[in-house]
């Protein structure tokens, strides 16, 4: 595993038992006939290359990470399978039946910041995580179990925080509630239908279309963080979503894209909200 995980440009992943993670949806277990006697490989995916976008979130400039994903289990499927054919194993991302940043961060692959999300020293929070459920043990795998290192969070030095152009990222010691999936622009940039004058502005004043990484980019381990060694992610990057790039994508082109879930109309609403902007 560790030569597979080598050839395929992954430098952070590590093996746990899968008692060890929160169970979010025990379904999607039973479903690929696994239970909490199975293991789970978490990994890391850093997404963000060189390239400078502008106008929306890194994540969405770069191919569809779960296009990534499915390439990426039909190779292990290949490299498993010479040596055990009757493994089972299942590749998961986003749709998980584990809670995906707690099994990251106990497994050794970094800690959760302020805004929830997973950072890695490296690579700061530009990361997608994945996990692999397989029923072979550490030892046939050529790997060991990862250290338990418990739940580990940043620094708390509240500069997400404080960036948050919504408000949205609970500090340290706060305790009052929210919901960044209803309040961060992110979400905002996601919504159907008519959008209120003041999220429309918040959109502007922010300069995105879709998504928002203002409160990774303010986050002191971005400074310093590397680009993705992973060629996906290096290739077909939208530095700047405008109509004709958006108009340019046919039907299967923007299915390929991070923003396509929503639909047409979502993104078409928001780009021509920011490109009136700039002629008036």
């Amino acid at each position: 595993m560790k030569d597979f995980f080598l050839e395929n440009n992954i430098e952070f992943y590590s093996m746990i038992p899968l008692s060890r993670c929160k169970i979010l949806k025990e379904y999607l277990l039973t479903k690929n006939g696994f239970d909490t006697s199975a293991n789970a490989i978490t990994m890391l995916f850093p997404y963000r290359s060189e390239k400078k976008v502008t106008n929306l979130s890194v994540y969405a400039s770069v191919k569809d990470y779960h296009t990534y994903v499915e390439e990426l289990c039909a190779r292990l499927e290949l490299y498993v399978k010479k040596k055990y054919p009757t493994a089972r194993f299942k590749l998961f991302a986003d749709h998980s039946p584990i809670d995906e940043v707690h099994a990251a961060c106990i497994s050794g692959l970094g800690f959760i910041g302020d805004n929830g999300l997973l950072i890695n020293e490296k690579y700061s929070s530009f990361v997608f995580l994945g996990e692999c459920i397989i029923d072979l043990s550490p030892e046939e795998l050529g790997m060991e179990y990862a250290r338990d290192v418990g739940v580990k969070e940043c620094l708390h030095c509240g500069k997400c925080a404080q960036a948050c152009p919504c408000g949205c990222i609970k500090k340290a010691g706060d305790v009052a509630d929210f919901n960044p999936k209803t309040l961060c622009l992110s979400a905002i940039t996601q919504k159907k239908g008519e959008l209120s004058e003041g999220e429309k502005e918040l959109m502007l004043q922010n300069n995105t279309v879709w998504g928002c990484d203002i409160c990774q980019n303010a986050c002191p381990y971005t400074k310093n963080a590397e680009f993705t060694p992973i060629e996906y992610f290096q290739r077909d990057v939208i530095t700047t979503l405008d109509l004709k790039t958006l108009d340019s994508l046919d039907d299967e082109e923007f299915k390929k894209k991070p923003f396509a879930w929503r639909g047409r109309s979502v993104i078409e609403r928001n780009v021509r909200l920011y490109e009136d902007s700039k002629h008036n």
